[in-house]
């Protein structure tokens, strides 16, 4: 994880997981790069006649000041980090649309995005996990202190987890203990967890299995029971095996480690 991306907006600044990315950057002797995005311009209003788009509803913020007021917050962040600033680059160069994050992802080798009520996270996560090609981490609110000590892998034997293993070798040997957890009766077809444990310790994880009952609340949160009763500091998550549109309507496992997740997840589709 040498390259971290950190994409922040206006009024995302305060609650930016800042402090979770430079402490990547230190922990993988990489750098983390904060970029600014722009709130999204609001709907055109249309012709009712069919002439087509005759003004917009709101022409946005002043782009410029929004990105001056935001990157000034940022630096002072930035600066208050001490010897962990000189991990930290503030791009001076912010993107024109939200959109962006996408592409940017697609250099980084993780985006960081900060889960809180007030901000549009989910439009941020959703984007740079979804067009960035990348794994995406997803860090609860409040927690700003270093993770990756002990690593938890959400294993259904999906071809989404198994991307995320192989690009997440980096973190699993750098890891004190790593954990392949499993839920009795989670899983598609596929190699079990003592497979994937075998194949860890051929890459030099120290990688051991933990198999948990699974309840009615669901195999997200029993996954979250054993990765919080093992210390689990970070967790490996393939994202949306099921649709997007089904988790809404239904529910699924990555929503609810979304939901309630009291670690930071990294998370790939």
């Amino acid at each position: 994880m040498k390259h971290v991306f950190l994409p922040f907006g206006l009024d995302g600044v305060e609650g930016a997981p800042l402090e979770v990315a430079a402490h990547l950057a230190e922990r993988y002797d990489g750098r983390a790069v904060a970029m600014f995005y722009p709130r999204p311009v609001e709907s055109p209003l249309v012709d009712p006649m069919g002439v087509g788009i005759i003004d917009y509803a709101d022409q946005g913020p002043d782009l410029a000041r929004e990105a001056d007021s935001a990157m000034a917050a940022m630096r002072a962040r930035i600066d208050a980090l001490g010897g962990a600033a000189g991990r930290v680059a503030l791009s001076d160069q912010p993107l024109k649309a939200r959109f962006g994050i996408g592409e940017q992802a697609r250099l980084f080798d993780l985006t960081v995005v900060g889960l809180a009520d007030e901000t549009d996270w989910r439009a941020v996560f959703e984007t740079a996990l979804f067009e960035g090609g990348r794994p995406v981490m997803l860090v609860p609110v409040g927690w700003n202190r270093p993770c990756g000590d002990t690593v938890g892998v959400a294993w259904n034997r999906s071809t989404e987890t198994a991307r995320l293993i192989g690009q997440s070798l980096p973190v699993l040997r750098a890891a004190k203990r790593a954990l392949v957890i499993e839920i009795e009766g989670w899983s598609i077809p596929g190699p079990d967890g003592a497979a994937l444990v075998d194949y860890l310790k051929l890459h030099g994880v120290a990688a051991e299995a933990v198999t948990g009952p699974r309840s009615m609340r669901g195999p997200g949160l029993d996954v979250l029971d054993q990765a919080e009763a093992n210390g689990v500091d970070l967790l490996l998550k393939g994202a949306y095996t099921q649709s997007r549109l089904r988790q809404m309507i239904f529910g699924g496992a990555t929503s609810d480690i979304i939901a309630d997740a009291t670690m930071p997840v990294v998370f790939a589709h």
